[in-house]
């Protein structure tokens, strides 16, 4: 009957967890922790991801779904923390069946039965090559356009492609680019220090010219056997990389101007999967190559999408200012296919670039007249301008169906899409960035329409901004008036009912605008620069009415102060922080600083330094808002805060049983950790229950205390 019984228990847990995984909309996997982390489930989107059938990914070890290449102490860390309790995320190799490895976030989520240990493990995993390689290659374009800026010597751009390659791969590569001359020698670039030892050009040779005619990359697993300088050979030594991969460069023209020479620890089976990446690398060679043979040509390509052909963002505002100088007006329109991510993910980014160039090239086609000029805005919208004095919605409406209504063919691919339009108009009063944001703005109107739509930025959309402008004005005569006041809540001991600590609120009262909520002007203070007075506000609120407690030797508290990231951020927060609680002769220890569970995600190397810092002084540090996001959950337990606040959406639904596992896992990962568990939002005398039973030490919400002026909470506080 026993056996019967846990059976049962697991049984409900697994389907909650399963619950839980569908909820997310990512891939996922299912596996038991005390049985060879044999994986029990997955979705369909994991059999996507990884290529396989269920029949292939179900009762394996998930751990062997794991790249070999993977460093096995990574490998034992995350098993380590998930048979803790502990949540990861990390970023590692992934495989998958007949398919190279895809650099993977996942995060382990552990679920512990009754015994108090973990039974099952929820992964979410998410292929995240596409945006680490489209990072890495948006800050090579970033760092080679700001070398053109500053004139740099083509030796210095090459140093950044070089550097650029040995960082991303690092520590497997050392790379060389050999760019041919007029004089038909190969001049030599690296990204390393030691270059003295390898002469600025070399021959041409036999070895070379195949690799440049065939235009196909060649792998040579023994360097000794091809003729390549001996000087290249000796700095793969050095560098203890005896593989070697030459890829051929080529220009805008489809041209061989030079080749990649790239020297591994180790070969990759994956390695050709990069292949497309070196293309795009190879065109920023070719554009610093071009710029240093003629000025005039690389300023024209230097407004030019790489990766379309189509004019890039720059050339687009050049061009509309033109306009504009000329005394013409007309209509911004940015463009963005719905789909356009989905197809990234399962296609690939060039699929993405080829499906935004295919639809620049029939917008131009099928155009009333010349007057229009079609750019890429963003990498998955268009950017274009219509010169016009009326935009005729109907007309657009019907142009766009028609554009979009046959099928777009990419790598023998029917890829159909519906299309979303913001507009908005520019002209002498308007500024060409204010139009552009405009109609950014009203794109995102657009998005949330179904099927191909579009938007036009009206003065009800504007009314929105007015409004934030209108708050922002008065918040800032506000916080020089003090007309924010504080209010208390207090957080009470679950096991007796006394009250542990209190939490500061912020609240406004306008003369002019009446009641102003803290969801309207908190979110503008972050986003004007204004939010580090209003925190110090209300901390120096705080701290007078503890001084005057203090003084009347009345009993104190600690209170808890919400810090934003921005403040928590600044270059002088900390010593700032306690020179104010020494002013007013308070012990920092009475002091907790709120911060929100994705501070570690900004700069979790700064986060962790400050966090100490405050520590060391004595202040104590909470997480507020735990549970609602995912991704900063492996930052946690290596962040030393005092607390851990459990956001109060878990809490409203806390008898379901998925929420009920993900709160039991909560709790369990703060005790853990030595932290002290918060519950907020606690509204009935069951949830008090239920959190008890689960081990929460603190409670917060209506059911105990109100948010209260400071003389209620005075009056409370001296019975």
């Amino acid at each position: 009957m026993v056996t019967k019984s846990l059976d049962i228990e697991n049984d409900v847990l697994l389907s909650s967890i399963r619950k839980l995984g569908d909820n997310s909309k990512e891939s996922y996997v299912i596996f038991d922790a005390t049985n060879h982390h044999g994986i029990l489930a997955c979705n369909d989107s994991f059999c996507m991801l990884t290529n396989a059938s269920r029949s292939q990914i179900l009762n394996t070890d998930y751990f062997s779904w794991l790249s070999i290449d993977e460093k096995k102490t990574t490998i034992k860390m995350i098993k380590e923390k998930i048979h803790n309790g502990i949540m990861v995320q990390a970023k590692l190799y992934h495989n998958g069946i007949n398919k190279s490895p895809f650099w993977a976030e996942i995060q382990a989520l552990p679920f512990c039965n009754e015994a108090n240990r973990t039974k099952y493990v929820l992964v979410l995993v998410k292929d995240v090559t596409y945006y680490r390689t489209e990072d890495f290659l948006m800050r090579l374009e970033n760092d080679m356009y700001k070398a053109i800026e500053r004139d740099s010597t083509l030796e210095q751009k090459m140093k950044i492609i070089c550097r650029g390659l040995d960082d991303f791969f690092t520590p497997n590569i050392a790379s060389m680019v050999l760019v041919k001359t007029e004089s038909n020698q190969l001049q030599v670039f690296t990204g390393n220090d030691p270059e003295e030892s390898v002469p600025r050009c070399c021959e041409n040779n036999a070895f070379f010219i195949e690799v440049m005619q065939s235009g196909n990359a060649r792998l040579v697993e023994n360097l000794d056997e091809v003729n390549i300088p001996e000087e290249h050979k000796q700095y793969a030594t050095l560098f203890e990389k005896p593989y070697g991969w030459f890829v051929p460069i080529r220009n805008q023209q489809r041209q061989v101007i030079g080749l990649f020479s790239i020297y591994f620890q180790k070969t990759r089976s994956d390695q050709m999967s990069f292949k497309n990446m070196l293309q795009k690398m190879g065109s920023l060679v070719a554009l610093a190559v071009t710029y240093a043979r003629t000025q005039k040509k690389i300023w024209d390509l230097a407004y030019t999408d790489i990766t379309t052909g189509l004019p890039n963002r720059h050339s687009f505002v050049n061009s509309i200012e033109k306009e504009v100088e000329h005394g013409l007006s007309g209509f911004i329109k940015i463009l963005k296919p719905s789909e356009f991510h989905q197809v990234v993910e399962l296609y690939g980014r060039e699929v993405g670039d080829e499906l935004l160039r295919q639809l620049a090239k029939r917008l131009e086609q099928d155009k009333p007249e010349d007057n229009e000029y079609v750019a890429r805005f963003t990498s998955s919208s268009l950017i274009m301008s219509t010169l016009a004095h009326n935009e005729n919605l109907q007309e657009y409406d019907k142009r766009i169906k028609e554009t979009i209504r046959q099928p777009f063919i990419i790598g023998g691919k029917q890829i159909y899409i519906t299309l979303k339009t913001g507009i908005a108009s520019y002209n002498n009063d308007t500024k060409i960035i204010d139009a552009i944001r405009f109609a950014d703005n009203a794109l995102s109107f657009a998005i949330d329409r179904p099927g191909t739509h579009t938007e036009i930025f009206t003065t009800e959309k504007n009314d929105v901004l007015i409004q934030k402008m209108t708050v922002l004005n008065h918040l800032s005569q506000a916080i020089k008036n003090k007309e924010i006041t504080v209010h208390l809540q207090p957080k009470v001991d679950l096991r007796n009912g006394e009250i542990h600590s209190i939490e500061a609120l912020a609240r406004w009262i306008s003369p002019k605008l009446g009641f102003v909520s803290p969801a309207i002007f908190i979110p503008v203070a972050e986003s004007t620069g204004k939010v580090l007075e209003l925190d110090v506000l209300v901390l120096e609120t705080v701290l007078s009415w503890l001084s005057e407690r203090q003084r009347l030797g009345k009993k104190l508290v600690k209170i808890a102060v919400n810090i934003s990231p921005d403040h928590f951020y600044y270059t002088h927060f900390v010593q700032d922080t306690l020179k104010l609680v020494q002013k007013y002769n308070i012990d920092p220890s009475y002091i907790i600083l709120e911060v929100t569970e994705n501070i570690g995600l900004v700069d979790f190397q700064s986060a962790f330094k400050i966090i100490q810092e405050l520590k060391s002084y004595g202040f104590k540090t909470s997480v507020d808002d735990f549970g609602t996001g995912f991704s900063s959950l492996s930052y946690l337990q290596q962040l030393p805060f005092t607390e851990l606040k459990i956001d109060r959406s878990f809490i409203n639904a806390i008898e379901d049983a998925a929420t009920l596992a993900i709160v039991r896992s909560i709790i369990q990962l703060a005790l853990n950790l030595g932290m002290i568990s918060v519950a907020e939002g606690i509204e009935t005398e069951e949830q008090v229950e239920i959190l008890r039973a689960l081990g929460c030490t603190v409670g917060q919400g209506y059911f105990y205390y109100k948010p209260m002026p400071i003389e209620q909470v005075d009056k409370i506080l001296d019975q």
